[in-house]
């Protein structure tokens, strides 16, 4: 196996690791849904970004959505009035979830050219020196 080969295997396995150790942090410290009364979502429900089902009591009871809807932009008054608070922090982790996936993919992708660049540019830069060397 080339070194070019081992390097990017190493390195691209260290980015990966931490994209994944990201993930998992930022999900776990999801309690809850960003709706009052839901519960935490799934993974790959979060990253969709699909709209949360909205839960049978509220639609029973018939309440306005600032009363339950933590994804709203809320005043603290109101977040605490409608006991949204746990709720409103699940939402930001979501929306943190959502993007560190996709910097995540962003990153690995500019690591991809990147790497690939310099593995072209080094050697055609450190080739004729070695030769103007060879010369002297």
């Amino acid at each position: 196996m080339k070194i070019k080969t081992k390097a990017w295997l190493a390195s691209q396995g260290l980015l990966v690791l931490t994209a994944v150790l990201i993930q998992l942090t930022f999900y776990r410290e999801i309690k809850l849904g960003p709706l009052l009364g839901m519960i935490k979502r799934p993974y790959w429900e979060i990253i969709t970004d699909r709209p949360p089902d909205i839960p049978d009591f509220i639609r029973e009871k018939g309440l306005p959505p600032h009363m339950w809807d933590a994804r709203l932009p809320l005043s603290e008054d109101e977040i605490r009035k409608a006991n949204l608070a746990g709720h409103r922090r699940a939402h930001r982790r979501e929306e943190g979830l959502r993007t560190a996936y996709y910097g995540g993919w962003l990153v690995n992708g500019m690591y991809f050219v990147i790497f690939h660049a310099l593995c072209w540019y080094i050697p055609r830069q450190v080739k004729p020196r070695r030769a103007d060397h060879n010369n002297h």
